[in-house]
């Protein structure tokens, strides 16, 4: 068990090893311990080190100072033991306390198998030495939950299937051919889904202003998204507006905005129309397709089908992970504290979206995925860290562990992905210390997986995705605290 942010110095053993090469056993202190429960997954300790244990220590500390301290008109190691103690009492004093708390921190961990989650905070400069008595300290620490282990080898899941058409393909190669058109005057009609929308925005619930946003542009989909909320039906409700017409629609706030009188609150949004444009697509001539590196139509509908095909698997195993899991979490109800929580809303965020970039998503996928993440983090975030902990005792039943060569393998599969050199991805995971990231990716897929062996599927069909639109706006003016960076902890 580790202190927080402070080193801990052991006791020094003078024979570490006994007569046949073994390690001595380090002699147990004589502790009072006692553990209170004082939320979910955390309990208090108070502990005591008994006084014969603060002595023991502070003469073996004062006989190895003495043997090494300078003092003036002695050689090293000659000094009187009296005067020794006299001069360095203060310093010894704190190396006894020091290495009897962290032999009582590694006792702790040994006996009691807290397991703890994050690192404790323990401000070990606060802890007295008193005169007389034991040595006492209170810690906090956050723990694993306790929950049964669920059912996981009797589920029946749907697996969301899809034959890639033709039209499929023309609908792609249309979105494809978006990313080369012109962006243009739109002199006829009303807006339409696809068109290009500047507006003024102002989020108001009656006469409470709580947002205004001046000449935004945003492509007009079913859905528009910002940093806090979202616009579900704005495809709806600006369907043939024109330049110098308001229209309104319902903003739904996320449970994460920065004001807190806003989350999961349902206000209204005016939109005032300034300007429409719409799309000019490229012709699909040889030119064209020598320029974006095809030599045909059809060899670029080929990349195009196997892109749609790999979405579809993408979206498949989502689906499976997503269904067996809230079955599973539905069958094993536990809480967990909401600073832990907290501190692991950015890790979540990063996660997710690295898993969709690995995964080849579109770029207004992740943008869209994230604002929702954004909205609603806490929320997000409490359903991953339990979606870790259900997985980690599965895999404990199962034995399911991680090896250096998953490692190894992960950090090929990324390298094949981004097409970069296997040197140069495990670099990076080295100097960001994200081996236990990728051993907990490979631990959740190992998991999954088993259990996907085990499970009945039913192949159902797949919905089509609506588009949605993302900004960078928020509804709300209010500022929210820094989100504390994620703990270091196994729920990472």
């Amino acid at each position: 068990m580790s202190a927080g942010e402070h080193e801990v110095d052991t006791p020094v053993h003078d024979d570490p090893e006994g007569a046949e090469g073994e390690p001595t056993p380090k002699p147990k202190l004589d502790l009072d311990v006692q553990i209170s429960d004082v939320g979910p997954c955390k309990k208090h300790l108070k502990v005591s080190i008994a006084q014969s244990e603060i002595e023991t220590q502070f003469q073996k500390s004062l006989g190895e100072m003495s043997r090494e301290a300078f003092v003036p008109g002695f050689r090293p190691g000659h000094a009187p033991k009296q005067l020794v103690e006299r001069r360095f009492r203060k310093q010894v004093a704190e190396q006894v306390k020091t290495s009897l708390i962290g032999s009582a921190l590694e006792q702790l961990d040994e006996e009691y198998k807290l397991n703890p989650i994050s690192q404790p905070t323990l401000d070990i400069a606060s802890i007295e030495l008193p005169e007389s008595g034991p040595i006492q300290f209170e810690m906090d620490v956050e723990v694993r939950p306790e929950f049964g282990l669920p059912d996981y080898k009797s589920l029946s899941v749907k697996r969301p299937v899809k034959t890639v058409t033709d039209s499929d393909v023309d609908a792609q190669l249309k979105l494809f051919l978006e990313r080369h058109a012109q962006i243009v005057p739109k002199l006829e009609g009303g807006a339409e889904l696809g068109d290009f929308v500047t507006a003024d925005l102002l989020f108001h619930r009656g006469d409470q202003a709580y947002n205004e946003a001046k000449e935004v542009q945003f492509r007009l989909q079913p859905e528009l998204r910002f940093q806090d909320g979202s616009v579900p039906n704005v495809g709806e409700a600006l369907k043939g507006a024109r330049p110098g017409e308001t229209r309104k629609a319902d903003a739904k706030i996320g449970t994460s905005s920065p004001d807190p009188s806003l989350r999961g609150e349902t206000i209204e949004v005016s939109f005032v129309v300034n300007d429409i444009k719409q799309l000019r697509l490229p012709e699909v001539d040889a030119e064209f397709l020598n320029r974006i590196g095809f030599d045909s139509v059809d060899e670029l509908r080929t990349a195009l089908r196997a892109l749609i095909e790999r979405r579809i698997a993408f979206r498949q195993r989502e689906a499976i992970r997503g269904e067996v899991l809230t079955k599973l979490i539905e069958a094993t109800p536990f809480d967990l504290p909401a600073d832990l929580v907290s501190r692991q809303e950015k890790s979540t965020l990063r996660r997710i979206v690295n898993q969709m970039q690995k995964e080849g998503q579109s770029e207004a996928d992740i943008r869209a995925r994230e604002a929702e993440l954004r909205a609603n983090a806490h929320e997000l975030t409490l359903r991953s860290l339990k979606e870790f902990f259900v997985l980690a005792k599965i895999a404990e039943a199962e034995g399911i562990s991680v090896e250096d060569d998953d490692i190894e393998a992960e950090i090929e599969a990324i390298a094949a992905r981004t097409d970069e050199s296997v040197r140069r991805i495990r670099a990076r995971v080295e100097r960001e210390n994200l081996a236990d990231a990728l051993a907990s990716d490979v631990l959740e897929r190992k998991t999954i997986d088993r259990i996907l062996n085990l499970v009945t599927i039913q192949d159902v069909p797949l919905e089509d995705q609506q588009g949605v639109e993302t900004l960078d706006q928020t509804v709300s003016t209010a500022t929210e605290e820094p989100a504390a960076e994620a703990t270091e902890s196994s729920a990472s």
